[in-house]
């Protein structure tokens, strides 16, 4: 029955889509149909007093344009939703809900979807929670759509919808793995190859999806036949088993301000094979940008934040994006690695900002004539060396900041350096004539919160990135902030005039160095350049609970309030934070790196009248804690970088434990404190003290 009716409503969309057959007058008027499940009796659904309630109910209908379908707020509606039928590109049909309360549910019985698209166009899904959970997992979606005939559809909008619990495959690995490509919170699917229809006009914005196997978002088809007017756009994707974003076979495709988190996390997590952060593959002139890709899970080769996979035609843009964290580091150029052609398309990333994001694998093997163009890019890697490898053939490397403990750069003919920074530990290419490799005056590395929270990789005064790049083509006409490129750019994703120095609120706004990390995700930590960190469990085991309160030498601390695998603690580097109040002591939480055990700190007084304290930890691997100084915790093991991709329990080692020591400085209490200056010192997870929090006590 459901198969006849699909056929028959294949007229009806013919006529709607876009650009086929002309629409007919719309001489029918709006319906609105009110759907509550709840509800004890189903009625005709025309009114919110006899709504209908099943899917079945709904499925049944045969939308028209002007349609609007409407799921009472706070209800559960148990099934699938598989609506027939097309509006147009004036009235498109629209599935929404109504009533105060939580978004509507429509909750998936385990199948393969929860709510199938079939050849629909001009359909808007908005304001649902839909899900799909199961014991196992499988192939399987939140929101599916199927081209399944050859004429072009159009019109599809998802936007505003929660996507959650869906128990797709997380294995890209053995019998089932194409089950991978196909699972996520949202597909769309156009297959098989040349015999169905592209869609024109793909809006995926402003929704939340999370907890989802096999990934995010993923746009799936074959051959040249493209869709067109792709926007994805505003979503957060968070513990999702898979990739953030995929874009199949699309014509200049637009990817923006979007947050992926947590990849390869969530109820349904990735298993084993590859996924990335957010890519496009056989598609033409894709663009990422203002995006944000964190804190993704090691897999077998790839976990980087941005992607240009094969079958890409003319360019591949990545520009304005921020990343940190990533198991896999920043870019990774596959043209040549995959089943499509390779077409050389010239890979542009410009004005992105990567912390502790190391490594670049672009298109470094196979057929490694593929250009690549790195233009004004800050890489600030504290706890990790930089990792590059890029096409022999065409590469152009100019006016990055390169900055981390250590690392090289390839050298080959087809290479070519300007004007970069390589400070730290970085070589500098001979070949770089304009080279810098003094301090690039970094306002404050480290210490973004997410891709709006970026300005201390803005340049002091003084900076020798100021105003002192090459001028290139293909460099665009903004930075980062939104300041104009024009004439001699500076070094880096920041164009813009030089910025004072920062005085920091709190300790909290000063985080710049991620000391903790989850034992399900061992490879954010980065106390140490070993890539070291405290493991967040083992330190529940001894008495530290995220979010507890912990008593030390009289001052009250909340003791790791953010999730593990960001930024929380101060690497000791002269930063001035404000901290007001009166007091006898100055308590401060933390610990030595590398065997730096004391550091002196400046306290400033309201009445401009400063003194100078000597602060004592122990180091991280210390058991007991240096005179006048005491052990708030000690756990037994701590986290490394996993030695099994697959296997984050890899990461634990107990060749030794880590501490957390506590140690109060005398204040003058008869005056008021107003900042304290922490031990100068780098911002790199070299030798030197970590601070996590200071109160002032008594």
């Amino acid at each position: 029955m459901r198969l006849h009716r699909r056929v028959a409503a294949l007229a009806v969309t013919a006529m709607v889509t876009g650009g086929l057959v002309a629409a007919p007058a719309e001489a029918a008027p709006a319906r609105n149909f009110f759907v509550d499940c709840q509800a004890q009796d189903g009625g005709s659904g025309r009114n919110a007093a006899e709504p209908l309630n099943s899917l079945a109910a709904v499925n049944a209908i045969e939308l028209r344009a002007k349609d609007k379908i409407m799921f009472r707020a706070g209800t559960v509606c148990a099934g699938r939703l598989e609506p027939v039928g097309s509006g147009s590109a004036e009235h498109p049909v629209l599935f929404t809900s109504y009533g105060e309360g939580p978004k509507p549910i429509i909750q998936g019985d385990g199948g393969e979807w929860a709510v199938h698209l079939v050849d629909n166009s001009h359909l808007t899904l908005e304001k649902l929670h839909i899900t799909n959970p199961a014991a196992t997992t499988a192939k399987r979606t939140g929101v599916q759509y199927n081209s399944t005939t050859p004429e072009p559809k159009a019109g599809l909008v998802l936007r505003d919808l929660e996507i959650s619990d869906v128990a797709g495959w997380g294995n890209k690995t053995g019998a089932n793995s194409s089950w991978f490509a196909y699972s996520a919170g949202i597909s769309v699917q156009a297959l098989p190859e040349g015999q169905v229809g592209y869609l024109d006009g793909i809006t995926i914005t402003g929704n939340y999806i999370h907890d989802t196997g096999g990934g995010g978002i993923k746009i799936s088809r074959k051959g040249t036949d493209y869709h067109r007017n792709v926007h994805i756009a505003r979503n957060t994707i968070r513990a999702v088993g898979g990739d953030g974003i995929v874009v199949h076979a699309s014509d200049h495709p637009l990817v923006e301000h979007n947050l992926f988190d947590e990849g390869g996390a969530g109820r349904y997590p990735y298993v084993d094979g590859n996924f990335a952060g957010m890519w496009p593959i056989n598609s033409v002139d894709p663009v990422f940008q203002y995006n944000e890709v964190t804190r993704q899970r090691p897999t077998i080769f790839d976990s980087t934040a941005w992607d240009c996979d094969g079958g890409i035609k003319g360019s591949c843009v990545y520009q304005y994006n921020y990343s940190h964290d990533n198991a896999g580091g920043f870019y990774l150029g596959c043209q040549s690695c995959t089943e499509f052609p390779n077409y050389r398309a010239t890979a542009v990333l410009r004005f992105n900002i990567a912390q502790d994001d190391c490594r670049i694998a672009g298109n470094a093997s196979g057929d490694n004539k593929s250009p690549l163009r790195l233009y004004n890019n800050t890489f600030f890697c504290p706890s990790q060396k930089l990792d590059v490898a890029v096409p022999t053939g065409d590469s152009t490397i100019a006016n990055n900041v390169f900055y981390a403990p250590s690392g090289t750069l390839p050298a080959a003919p087809g290479i070519v350096y300007d004007s970069n920074v390589y400070h730290g530990g970085v070589a500098a290419p001979a070949s770089d004539a304009r080279a810098v490799t003094a301090d690039p005056g970094l306002a404050a590395p480290g210490t973004a919160d997410g891709a709006d929270d970026v300005d201390g990789y803005k340049l002091l005064r003084g900076s020798p990135a100021l105003g002192s790049g090459a001028a290139l083509d293909g460099l665009g006409d903004r930075d980062y902030f939104g300041n104009p490129v024009s004439g001699a750019p500076s070094r880096g994703a920041y164009n813009g005039p030089a910025v004072e120095p920062v005085v920091f609120g709190s300790v909290e706004e000063a985080y710049n160095n991620v000391a903790v990390s989850s034992d399900l995700n061992p490879n954010t930590g980065g106390f140490s350049t070993s890539g070291r960190s405290y493991s967040g469990q083992a330190l529940e085991q001894a008495g530290l609970a995220p979010g507890a309160t912990v008593r030390v030498l009289g001052a009250d601390f909340v003791w790791h309030p953010r999730p593990y695998g960001w930024t929380d603690n101060v690497k000791a580097a002269g930063q001035t934070i404000a901290l007001a109040g009166r007091g006898s002591a100055l308590v401060l939480l933390g610990a030595g790196g590398l065997k730096a055990r004391e550091g002196v700190v400046t306290v400033t007084y309201t009445d401009g009248t400063a003194e100078e304290r000597t602060v004592r930890f122990g180091d991280q691997w210390d058991a007991s804690a240096p005179e006048g100084g005491v052990l708030v915790a000690r756990a037994a093991y701590h986290n490394r970088t996993q030695t099994s991709y697959k296997n984050p329990a890899s990461g634990q080692t107990y060749e030794s434990g880590v501490s957390v020591f506590g140690y109060a400085v005398p204040l003058d209490p008869s005056r008021t404190v107003a900042t304290v200056t922490l031990p100068e010192g780098s911002p790199l997870a070299d030798a030197g003290l970590h601070v996590f929090d200071m109160k002032i006590a008594g």
